[in-house]
């Protein structure tokens, strides 16, 4: 199960409702029918909401200093700096990088906290302001 943007949405008058960002842009992309599969969610979803969320704010603001960065390639870029991915070696001894290897899903809810606590840090490093100012405007923006 590869990594991506969760897509929550919120039962209200009968309906169902985007509940972030993500879920937001893809109900915009949304033409006739669509088949939808309902499940329930687990671990501390809004930590890993907020998380999309910085990475949709953050990588707009690094793409000055890195042209074409994304919030996916940012994740991506995230789990390898934090040794979250298994390098697979081919015939040709050419190594290869997996990036759905370890997911969030196949973490501990420990283990995924960890994680984005260490992204939170960093991205607040490169952007030069703080861990709080970073999440306050995940909150609120």
């Amino acid at each position: 199960m590869s990594d991506t943007a969760p897509l929550f949405f919120e039962r209200r008058l009968g309906g169902l409702y985007p509940a972030c960002p993500a879920a937001e842009k893809a109900l915009s992309a949304v033409t006739g029918r669509v088949r939808v599969k309902i499940t329930r969610t687990q671990g501390n979803n809004k930590r890993l909401a907020l998380y999309w969320i910085v990475l949709g704010i953050a990588a707009p603001m690094l793409d000055e200093v890195a042209p074409g960065l994304t919030d996916d390639l940012l994740h991506k870029v995230l789990k390898d700096r934090r040794g979250l991915v298994k390098v697979i070696t081919l015939p040709s001894g050419e190594q290869v990088k997996d990036y759905d290897s370890i997911s969030f899903a196949s973490m501990t809810e420990v283990e995924r906290a960890a994680f984005i606590d260490w992204a939170f840090n960093v991205l607040a490093s490169w952007l030069g302001c703080s861990v709080e100012e970073l999440t306050r405007e995940g909150l609120v923006g």
